[in-house]
């Protein structure tokens, strides 16, 4: 009996011992689902807080930045005035109007910009012409003043490329209807953006793209593309070439002002040259028929 008792007794507290490790293994499973649970809101709570803060940053933003083209420093400027008229010697090209040039309504108006004393000092003109009397140049001088970009802005880099590239065609419709002798850009990164829009439209320009021919370092002074036109209009020319200068610009330091007057007084010697004893046979020839009357 007392080996059997002793044998229950055994038994029982190994049924107690298990119960209660039921019990603990219970509970602890209790446990672990109520922290489960409220680790589930809790992430569900967070990640409805963030959506909403995202959703209200994503409106702080747009209406931040509604704002800011609103508020644009340059919302109050206004294109400048192109002047130009038909058979000019020259027609000078800029990148877009500076800010100052953009308030004054006159181009290259900055006092640092070295265009008008470079224009007087090559001989293109005989006198400093003040920005001021920029609208006198074809009457008095047979020189014109266009943009490639009409939006002003302080800096040439605050333009995107594809702005750039998207205004040539209205760019080259200029020169269709006025047909100048020359066209001087104002700067390489002018006719980089020209030049790779004439390569498209001229079979030779193309096959050097596709062959990586182009990438040949772009050189001032005289190109070796021309325009010619679809039609003939009695007394204007029937081609305008191409010339190349440095950006005006004061914080151009690569070319100092002697090198500037340098190829404007190259340019003012091809200009008071006869066409025909400028030797354009070399040259990629590009037709462009104005889209606009």
């Amino acid at each position: 009996m007392q080996l059997g008792s002793t044998t229950v007794a055994r038994g029982s507290r190994v049924e107690c011992e298990a119960g209660e490790l039921v019990t603990r293994k219970t509970d602890q499973e209790q446990t672990q689902a109520k922290t489960a649970k409220k680790r589930t809101r809790r992430e569900r709570h967070t990640s409805e807080s963030a959506g909403e803060n995202s959703h209200h940053r994503d409106r702080r933003y747009s209406a931040k930045k509604s704002k800011q083209n609103n508020n644009s420093p340059y919302a109050h400027l206004h294109p400048l005035q192109d002047y130009l008229h038909p058979g000019l010697d020259v027609v000078f090209c800029g990148i877009n109007p500076g800010r100052m040039s953009a308030e004054t309504g006159h181009h290259f108006a900055n006092p640092t910009n070295h265009f008008w004393r470079c224009l007087h000092r090559s001989g293109m003109t005989t006198t400093l012409v003040p920005p001021s009397e920029d609208f006198s140049l074809p009457e008095r001088f047979n020189v014109g003043l266009t943009n490639l970009v009409d939006r002003p802005s302080t800096q040439a880099c605050e333009l995107s490329r594809a702005e750039m590239v998207d205004s040539v065609p209205a760019f080259l419709d200029k020169l269709a209807r006025h047909r100048p002798r020359f066209v001087c850009f104002v700067g390489m990164v002018i006719w980089e953006i020209v030049r790779n829009s004439l390569a498209k439209l001229s079979q030779q320009g193309m096959k050097k793209l596709e062959k990586g021919r182009s990438k040949k370092k772009n050189q001032m002074g005289l190109q070796t593309y021309k325009l010619l036109y679809g039609n003939e209009i009695a007394g204007l020319p029937q081609e305008t070439l191409l010339f190349v200068v440095p950006c005006t610009s004061g914080r151009v330091v690569q070319y100092q002002i002697p090198d500037k007057i340098a190829l404007f007084t190259k340019l003012q010697t091809l200009v008071r040259m006869p066409s025909s004893e400028i030797d354009t046979s070399g040259m990629e020839c590009v037709v462009w028929r104005s889209s606009s009357p």
